[in-house]
């Protein structure tokens, strides 16, 4: 694909998929966000500096991250009509307060969930399922671990979220303490594409410009289409700069909007 005609795709694939997000029609596939900081565009949420997204795809219900507090994880799943007892296997990115202070809501409601969790992290003194490198829980959809060898607050192992879909892969980042392009080329190398539409965080908020230029250089060296900032990254002056920076392929994150996922053609 030229870089011309990639851009113009991009371009095409944003006005639909902005359009496709005001929907009202609730999507078979989608993600979720349920806690975050950003604007809240459903009755009901309530915002908290923390981060969990739900993931309904392939038959398979995921609760990425589970936000700071029980009792905002718990009022924002009933806003969103998810039974907690539904959900097939909770992910872990890390083990900070703001992705794992949700859980003792998960495992008392569902004591039996699968929870996936980095090496060498603690959770909750319960025990999860380490991640040395990739799971698939389904056909499309992937657990990834990413490591560094430069810690940032702690964080050398961070688990991120890979779905194949029709119009290419999504990527689904907590804070990319790893680095956004350590994770963008293990997700393009399982999925064996260029990443379509990358969200999430890269601590980018209260930071200087270049460091949003860096993150932007980085997505567009490698390729992605979309690009989501939320968590760590909501903030005007990083849209801001990623619109200029990214030619514009900027989406914002909304607080319990359902974003449709296409499932790839057999």
């Amino acid at each position: 694909m030229t870089a011309i005609y990639r851009y113009v795709f991009a371009l095409v694939t944003f006005a639909m998929t902005s359009h496709a997000w005001g929907e009202p029609a609730t999507p078979t596939n989608y993600y979720q966000v349920i806690t975050d900081v950003t604007p809240t565009v459903e009755e009901g949420f309530q915002p908290e500096f923390g981060y969990a997204v739900y993931i309904r795809y392939d038959g398979t219900d995921v609760l990425f991250d589970t936000g700071a507090t029980p009792k905002t994880l718990q009022h924002n799943l009933r806003a969103a009509a998810i039974d907690p007892k539904s959900i097939d296997v909770l992910v872990i990115s890390h083990n900070h307060p703001d992705h794992v202070g949700g859980i003792s809501y998960i495992r008392k409601s569902n004591p039996a969930i699968k929870v996936y969790a980095p090496p060498a992290q603690a959770i909750d003194g319960y025990p999860v399922q380490q991640i040395t490198d990739v799971d698939k829980i389904s056909a499309n959809l992937f657990v990834l671990r990413t490591h560094t060898d430069i810690p940032t607050v702690g964080i050398s192992d961070e688990l991120s979220m890979l779905i194949n879909t029709a119009q290419g892969p999504y990527v689904l980042t907590a804070c990319s303490h790893t680095g956004v392009a350590k994770i963008i080329e293990k997700a393009a190398a399982v999925s064996g594409r260029e990443i379509f539409h990358y969200t999430g965080g890269a601590r980018l908020k209260f930071r200087g410009v270049r460091d949003t230029e860096k993150v932007a250089e980085e997505l567009n060296r490698l390729r992605v289409s979309q690009v989501s900032p939320g968590h760590c990254s909501v903030d005007h002056a990083v849209t801001k700069t990623m619109k200029q920076r990214f030619d514009g392929r900027v989406i914002g994150s909304a607080l319990g909007q359902k974003i449709p996922l296409h499932a790839p053609k057999n």
